[in-house]
């Protein structure tokens, strides 16, 4: 679908521009806010159009060159958002290296999606220009598509790719392992930066190697000094990694996790899991050049927002381990997970996009009321879809001279329309004795949004785990609680009716999913109020494996609007200790005691554990359902109508039904009397015939009436004999 210039020296801004719009590591609404939007629901597609002044329901639009006053853009009231139709480069990559950062495989998949976020507006006509695809196997960089529908069987166009050539690693990874007193000084930023430069540029003499059909005496030299660089920097004197430990002796060991991104653009969302052994404990977090890092059960999370290209990036974190026997323990494996908003696939990207969707246009042509034969003309230009769409050129010709134009847009001239919205143009006279008739010609498109994902990970080593640790699932129900339930089919929001006393059902289950049995469990559950309040203690029920355990009332406690289960010394209970793949479950009522409009319970729970003898304690925070106070009252309009039609004797009764609430009405019932000597027929929805009155009574059985949802039912009446129109003015 080709789009003419209006000049050769003038482009539309937007329509070939390489810009890619969507995720972007360092501002992720960078270019979106560049191409003169914000996101509001990404999730939905919306975005909202920035504009200075919003108190005025409409947009002035400007000559681009001249500067004078071009037309307006009415916003249907008020609105200034609209969908966007989307174009994804979707990348997976799976990288797989050895401690030494070796690359042991690569496994990529490539997808290339064309989606259309509406449920109510088709797309179609949809042109696509790839660039830099020469790294990839698809065989054009044109994509046609005729249409995208609104459901989901037809609303994506999707085409794999994969990378023509070798796949190169862009994320270096490597872990420096170091058992020595000194650790700290050893593993310093300055060397392990070298270190990673070199690996980068051993690399590249590898693939020049690779490439040559000869070897160089030199090169081996360089590989010498590549290796005295990876000792620190002085050839013999250290080296930055060091494996011994002393049997039956506590070691502290240092890990220093380092990467180095060779991305064009910065990646975001880099999530590095270490895998802590059970053989380690003590793990201590020292340092982190950049984002959050801490230590979840049997793992050590990295979190980094943002690594900007050619930057190096450390966490630091030593861990006690202590052996008696001389068989070797791992250091854990690393998984590194991160996205990209540069392709990793050679740059694949889009450089232009086409789409039209639903729109409508005209000329309004009014003749003056005091100066017959003289017309003033406006064209109109109606965005009637959901999308954004961009008016890139629009020009209506003279009747008499095709190379005049009574309206001439420029690409630059028109802003983008929001959903509903309409452009008018400024208007011309024209005079004619006839009806002026122009030739029009316009073109427009749905704005797109370009999006780049590389989702990708990095895995190194790998191993089973066995430490302390523990989970823990939370889950409400208005129905009393079995021990085992399982949160399938529970909602995460639970609403109580407002003003009444209503109780929820709450289950706090304790899973041990570590290798060391347990001795102390501590259950917090905080903030509650007096609209909403804590059990007492013979209220809760403790179960092990399903089991039910006497709860001891001296375990239970409220103070300060946080309820404790507090379990000591389980080892001299009757149970004994909390084994590992066990499951403690306590079950108690949540008291909803008359709750306002609106009034939620948002609670935090803190599940907490520890071994014997004691050890670093374990906690972990299960997400906790919220209690939601709904104010619900039911209101509808019932309506009758009777409205004479053919013959005498013949009428038509209308019935309606409308939900004046705020909340769906479920299982209505809608009855209406045939009076006596009436024949009844030709329904709009076919009754049930009941005599629930004593008479012939049609029954409409309605499941489910939406909020402002309105219903309207007929059919009609004949009298024969004796009978009274005005009976049929009874309803029930």
């Amino acid at each position: 679908m080709a789009r003419k210039k209006k000049s050769e020296d003038i482009k539309p801004s937007s329509s070939t521009s390489s810009r890619t719009m969507g995720w972007d590591a360092e501002d992720q609404d960078e270019a979106l806010e560049a191409e003169g939007m914000k996101s509001i629901d990404m999730d939905e597609g919306y975005v909202e159009l920035i504009d200075k002044d919003t108190s005025t329901p409409f947009i002035e639009t400007y000559d681009e060159d001249t500067g004078e006053l071009e037309g307006k853009i009415l916003l249907k009231d008020g609105n200034r958002r609209g969908k966007l139709a989307l174009v994804k480069i979707i990348e997976d990559v799976k990288v797989k290296q050895d401690h030494e950062a070796n690359i042991e495989s690569i496994g990529f998949a490539g997808k290339l999606n064309v989606e259309n976020p509406s449920k109510v507006d088709r797309i179609w006509d949809i042109d696509i220009t790839l660039k830099n695809i020469g790294e990839t196997n698809l065989k054009s960089d044109q994509i046609q598509i005729r249409e995208l529908g609104t459901d989901d069987d037809n609303n994506v166009d999707s085409r794999d790719f994969k990378i023509a050539g070798e796949a190169k690693n862009l994320l270096l990874v490597k872990e420096y392992v170091n058992t020595l007193p000194d650790a700290d000084n050893i593993l310093n930023i300055k060397d392990i930066e070298s270190h990673l430069l070199t690996l980068e540029s051993k690399k590249s003499a590898t693939e020049t190697i690779e490439s040559s059909s000869s070897t160089d005496m030199d090169e081996d030299k360089d590989e010498d000094e590549d290796e005295d660089l990876y000792d620190g920097g002085v050839a013999g004197e250290y080296s930055l990694e060091s494996y011994g430990i002393s049997i039956d002796k506590e070691n502290t060991v240092t890990f220093v996790i380092a990467m180095r991104s060779q991305f064009e653009k910065p990646i975001a969302n880099v999530k590095v899991v270490k895998t802590i052994l059970s053989e380690y404990s003590n793990v201590t977090i020292k340092d982190t050049s950049v984002g959050r890092a801490e230590v979840s059960g049997d793992e050590l999370i990295w979190n980094i927002d943002k690594i900007d290209p050619k930057t190096t990036e450390l966490l630091t974190f030593t861990a006690t381990i202590q052996v008696s026997s001389i068989q070797a323990v791992k250091t854990g494996p690393i998984e590194v997970s991160f996205q990209a908003s540069s392709s990793f696939s050679g740059g694949l990207d889009i450089d232009k996009f086409d789409a039209y969707t639903r729109n409508k246009f005209y000329v309004d042509i009014i003749e003056r009321d005091e100066e017959p034969e003289v017309w003033d003309c406006k064209l109109v230009f109606e965005n009637s879809s959901e999308f954004i769409v961009e008016l890139f050129n629009a020009d209506v010709y003279s009747p008499d001279d095709n190379s005049n134009k009574l309206v001439d847009i420029d690409p630059g001239d028109v802003p983008r329309l929001p959903a509903g919205a309409q452009f008018h143009s400024k208007p011309w006279m024209i005079e004619s004795e006839d009806y002026p008739q122009f030739r029009k010609k316009l073109e427009f498109r749905v704005m797109p949004n370009f999006m780049t994902i590389v989702n990708g990970t990095v895995a190194i080593t790998d191993v089973e785990l066995a430490i302390a640790s523990i989970t823990s699932d939370v889950i409400y129900s208005l129905k009393e609680i079995e021990p085992g339930m399982k949160r399938e089919g529970l909602e995460n929001l639970i609403q109580v009716p407002t003003f009444k006393e209503k109780d929820v059902y709450s289950s706090v289950k304790i899973l041990n999913n570590g290798s060391a049995p347990l001795d102390e469990v501590t259950v917090q559950q905080q903030f509650f109020t007096e609209e909403y309040q804590p059990p007492s203690s013979d209220e809760i029920k403790l179960f092990l494996d399903d089991g039910e355990v006497e709860l001891d009332s001296s375990a239970v406690s409220f103070e300060g609007g946080i309820l404790s289960i507090v379990l000591k010394d389980l080892k001299n209970s009757s149970t004994g200790m909390f084994e590992p793949e066990s499951t403690l479950e306590a079950i108690y009522p949540i008291h909803c005691v008359k709750p306002s409009k609106d009034a939620r319970f948002e609670s935090e729970i803190i599940c907490l554990a520890n071994t014997y003898p004691l050890s670093n304690e374990l906690e972990y925070r299960p997400e906790v359902p919220v209690i939601e106070a709904l104010h619900i009252r039911r209101r509808l309009r019932v309506g009758k109508e009777i409205e004479a039609i053919g013959s005498l004797g013949q009428y038509k009764i209308i019935l309606t039904i409308e939900n004046i609430g705020n909340m769906a009405l479920n299982d209505l019932v809608l009855l209406d009397k045939v009076p006596d000597n009436f024949e009844y027929g030709n329904y709009s929805m076919q009754p049930e015939i009941t005599d629930e009155v004593g008479e012939d009574t049609l029954k409409w059985s309605i499941d489910t009436l939406e909020e402002e949802e309105r219903i309207e039912i007929t059919y009609e009446i004949t009298g024969s004999g004796d009978y009274s129109p005005s009976e049929a003015q009874l309803s029930y």
